[in-house]
């Protein structure tokens, strides 16, 4: 069956970990009978976390796509991880929706990943619909949850459309403002208990003065009725979500499945539908093209993420954005210029899919055996060169070294690693040239964990990993004026190349000048490029520890040659002989980057966040406030951040985030470049014998 873009609702479920998403998803799935039982993340049963690495660690890793029939529409739900590690999938779960469901903890309210979450769906036009879930644990509050979207959420106006029937043990049921009817646990529809009447009354009372508020034609008929009707009222808000003027509140247990057949009834009367939502944007070339949920349009697919099935191969998860995807039609690949084919069309209910031979505009799937399509490409027709704008994902600064446990493992890692990295737009790897490691990159140790577990059980390849040698430099810090000699003589043909050179420091970050003042001709021309070639050849090498040179001018000032035995190579060897007799002479010094880092959390931490970034040498550069949470802008060298993720998390029990980049070098204080000089000689010995 085709489902038209007017009865589809996408729809991520997003929020800060521990929140309840994936057993939010579970008791939508089971009410609305998509699923025969109502499964657990603790037990290992939940639909939504079928991927080993999630059951083990009882946590959301990659986006999940349910699907569930309500009220003659069809839901789709994007499941998206919560742990901050996971930032990207999760962001490119909600790319593909036009809905976020934002769901809170009762007793937390908004956290660190619930304000990330919230600013990217506004950022991306997906419009926000909040959840307060587990009303039935201990210190559930949902008016404070309420309250703390108003504070810390910018550019918030949130506002309850359900009220709790109790809360805690005593949490029974959610009465619905709009229909002034109670649901309760059962899911069955009842009279509004007559001790909340006065508290209906108020809270009915002001969504409607909120919801009035929003358009000009409400804010008369309120003023002339003094109330608004119930089909005026949905209207009204849906009206309102759509222009992202309100973000409604919903009341939930998913555990308990209360206010769970609302919710549903809920996001089918008023979220936006693909038909609904503004056009995506693309690229056709240099021009900018909007692209409406037209089932007639021209094709466009977003692949929002890929999955490595032991059985099926590459699954990828699908959102057809216009025209029709058939099965088994030829796509064309925009974002790599490849050819592939939609063999295995199909609707998804998270590890399982059902063959379709078609998915219209607005609507979701997956394909399968997509060899050369990745997390983030385009697929049109052929000839295509529409591209959908992809979201920008922060850099993934954390890192670790990977080491083949055999030759074998050796052969098969970087074909391992790219199959990982087209998954999840947050890995990288890369050859480190200056260190020679294999280093792998993410968004914290769990990111990378989870990654190492994939590479050893998912494709068979046993690595190690070591933390990352840091790309420090040297440099001098003072100028001086020596000789190069390089003179051989073997019973034929020798060698012979002389050089005076000036070597001095430069501005920090200025890099590399080579000036040339051979007057007379005492360094003939046709050697002067030599000369450079081996300056620059001996800086790659280094001095001290063996970490290239940078920030030095050096003027070649005279010189000799002899007729016969001069060369290109002779001259290379003597500038060499040089720029490490310069070095020796000018109080070469060792280099390390320092990073600018942005950390983010609550006030009552912010002190011990400080002191932590002091100890590691950081320099605190100010403060600032983002809602209700506080900034840190410092600059900390990148040898004391290697675990800095695992250090804010234990400070600050996970309400707190950072992000990092590099700023520049300084020179690292003379007793730790003792140690590293130390350790680059020892690493030379071993490597020797």
């Amino acid at each position: 069956m085709s489902w038209q873009p007017q009865r589809l609702r996408n729809i991520a479920l997003v929020g800060h970990r521990g929140v309840g998403k994936t057993s939010l998803t579970e008791a939508m799935l089971h009410t609305a009978g998509a699923i025969p039982q109502l499964g657990s993340v603790d037990d290992g049963t939940a639909v939504a976390d079928y991927d080993e690495q999630e059951r083990a660690r009882k946590m959301s890793i990659s986006p999940t796509l349910c699907h569930l029939e309500h009220g003659g529409t069809k839901l789709n739900l994007v499941d998206t991880p919560g742990y901050s590690e996971f930032y990207v999938d999760a962001l490119y779960g909600l790319w593909a929706v036009e809905n976020a469901l934002l769901v809170l903890d009762a007793a937390a309210g908004v956290e660190v990943h619930t304000i990330k979450m919230y600013d990217a769906a506004r950022e991306m036009g997906a419009r926000v619909i909040g959840v307060v879930n587990k009303l039935d644990a201990e210190r559930a509050d949902f008016d404070a949850a309420l309250a703390s979207m108003n504070e810390s959420l910018t550019d918030c106006e949130a506002v309850a459309v359900q009220i709790p029937i109790g809360l805690g043990t005593d949490f029974q049921g959610v009465v619905d403002l709009v229909s002034q009817r109670a649901w309760m646990g059962s899911g069955e529809e009842a009279e509004v208990p007559a001790e909340m009447a006065d508290e209906v009354e108020a809270a009915r009372e002001m969504l409607i003065d909120a919801v009035a508020a929003t358009d000009d034609d409400l804010t008369v008929q309120y003023l002339e009725e003094g109330t608004l009707t119930e089909d005026e009222l949905i209207e009204g808000l849906k009206s309102a979500i759509q222009s992202g003027m309100l973000v409604p509140v919903l009341c939930a247990s998913a555990t308990g499945e209360v206010g769970i057949a609302p919710l549903l009834g809920f996001l089918v009367d008023v979220a936006v539908s693909p038909a609904d939502a503004a056009p995506r944007i693309a690229v056709d070339g240099e021009e900018e093209v909007e692209l409406s949920a037209d089932p007639e349009g021209p094709v466009a697919i977003m692949v929002f993420k890929t999955l490595s099935d032991p059985y099926v191969g590459r699954v990828s998860l699908l959102r057809v954005v216009s025209g029709t995807a058939e099965a088994d039609a030829d796509v064309y690949n925009t974002t790599n210029q490849e050819r592939e084919r939609l063999s295995s069309l199909g609707v998804a209910q998270a590890q399982e899919s059902e063959n379709t031979d078609q998915l219209v505009a607005g609507d979701m799937g997956l394909a399968v055996r997509l060899d050369d399509t990745a997390t983030g490409d385009t697929l049109a027709a052929q000839g295509s060169s529409l591209e959908i704008v992809r979201p920008e994902v922060p850099e993934s600064m954390y890192a670790v070294a990977i080491n083949a446990a055999s030759r074998a493992d050796a052969d098969r890692v970087s074909d391992a690693l790219a199959r990982l990295t087209a998954e999840d737009m947050g890995l990288k790897y890369e050859r480190n040239l200056e260190t020679g490691e294999l280093l792998v990159k993410g968004l914290g140790p769990m990111h990378l964990a989870v990654a190492v577990a994939k590479l050893r059980g998912q494709y068979d390849v046993d690595v190690t990993t070591s933390e990352p040698r840091v790309a420090y430099r040297e440099t001098v810090r003072r100028a001086v004026r020596v000789q190069g000699r390089h003179k051989k003589q073997t019973g034929g043909r020798g060698q012979f190349g002389d050089v005076w050179i000036r070597v001095e420091p430069t501005e920090r970050g200025e890099g590399f000048e080579f000036v040339n003042e051979i007057r007379g001709g005492s360094v003939p021309s046709q050697y002067i490029p030599a000369v450079e070639k081996g300056i620059r050849h001996q800086m790659e090498r280094g001095y001290l520890a063996g970490y290239p040179i940078v920030d030095i001018r050096v003027t070649l000032d005279d010189g000799s040659s002899h007729p016969v035995d001069s060369s290109d190579i002779a001259f290379q060897t003597a500038a060499g002989i040089a720029l490490r007799a310069a070095m020796e002479q000018a109080e070469a010094v060792l280099l390390e980057p320092i990073m600018s880092v942005t950390v983010t959390g609550p006030e009552d931490i912010m002190g011990d966040i400080m002191s932590d970034l002091n100890s590691k040498r950081g320099r605190i550069l100010g403060t600032g406030q983002a809602g209700s949470l506080q900034v840190i802008n410092a600059q900390v060298p990148q040898s004391e951040m290697m675990r800095y993720a695992a250090d804010l998390r234990s400070i600050s029990q996970g309400r707190a985030s950072y992000e990092m980049e590099f700023s520049h070098y300084e020179e690292l204080p003379s007793h730790m470049a003792a140690q590293v000089i130390a350790e680059a000689k020892q690493r030379e010995e071993s490597e020797d014998q």
